[in-house]
């Protein structure tokens, strides 16, 4: 099998590097960055069995509140094109996406989560009909959403078009899609390239730039589309801080999103998490609003509609 690139379907690319074994790809149309050739089914479970639950718990903690001027945002543009209809979280983890959902007016909201242990969390806490399996496998009703949200997992799928295609199936007409995804043009990627820790397979398999979302989204039908760029993924640059004893550790979400403090224990004591202080919530802000004029955040979202 040739490469080919995930977003675009361009045939044309030049190797940028090679990282654990894993050569890493970059379109010649569209920019994107995705491995080749792509991990088996077989090695993604086998990588998911061992790592997948430490993945999923430590990336749904609950210190988001950096994230909810973010959600809020999205879910209000999705309310203005498709209401308050039903809502389905791809990836949800703990449930704290749906639990905001929930919060800002969305009574039917369901997720996804292929940890079983961590779906039954996402239950507990939202009370919503969570399904313990992966997207391919979840019984769910074409037409039958008015909001899919997928937030830092399409970058670890195999294939992306086969994942946009049935979400649009998934979508009633004028439904709204939400994407959270690793920006290939983020500041951290263009400062640490190939040591970013987010070039980390299997984990992370394609790289999103804008245009080659436009062209997978457009491909698939969806319009409206929306974009623009987030947050610093600040794990990238604390591991280079000098390490301390008895202070608290940060963790995120794929190495990459959420950031919280590790549970205190009897000989730590208890302290606010970083992301929940209202100096860096004020500091995130400012930020926010040069990274998306520069479209240099870490974080690409997208909003699109079918």
């Amino acid at each position: 099998m040739e490469p080919i690139c995930q977003l675009c379907a361009c045939k044309s690319y030049h190797k940028v590097f090679t990282k654990k074994g894993y050569e890493h790809l970059q379109c010649d149309r569209c920019r994107s960055i995705y491995v080749f050739p792509r991990p088996s089914e077989a090695e993604l479970i086998g990588f998911y069995q061992q790592d997948g639950e430490h993945l999923s718990d430590t990336c749904w903690q609950d210190s988001h509140r950096h994230a909810w001027d973010l959600w809020k945002q999205t879910l209000k543009m999705a309310k203005r094109k498709s209401g308050t209809g039903k809502l389905l979280d791809i990836g949800c983890g703990t449930g704290e996406f749906m639990r905001f959902a929930q919060q800002e007016g969305w009574t039917d909201v369901q997720g996804i989560e292929v940890v079983p242990e961590i779906a039954a969390i996402a239950t507990q806490k939202t009370g919503a009909t969570v399904y313990a399996t992966d997207f391919w496998n979840a019984p769910l009703k074409a037409g039958d959403y008015s909001v899919i949200a997928i937030w830092d997992v399409i970058e670890h799928l195999r294939d992306v078009s086969v994942t946009l295609s049935r979400i649009y199936d998934l979508l009633k007409p004028g439904g709204v899609l939400i994407i959270g995804t690793v920006n290939r043009d983020g500041f951290s990627i263009k400062m640490l390239r190939h040591h970013a820790q987010t070039f980390g397979p299997p984990e992370h398999l394609t790289f999103f730039t804008q245009r080659g979302a436009y062209l997978a989204l457009a491909t698939q039908n969806f319009s409206k589309i929306h974009q623009w760029s987030v947050f610093i993924y600040l794990q990238e640059w604390t591991r280079f801080l000098p390490k301390r004893e008895k202070t608290s550790s940060i963790q995120a979400k794929d190495t990459h999103s959420e950031l919280t403090e590790t549970k205190p224990t009897e000989t730590q004591p208890t302290e606010t998490k970083l992301t929940e202080t209202p100096l860096f919530l004020s500091c995130m802000k400012l930020a926010n609003v040069f990274l998306r004029l520069t479209n240099l955040g870490d974080e690409l979202v997208i909003v699109a509609q079918k």
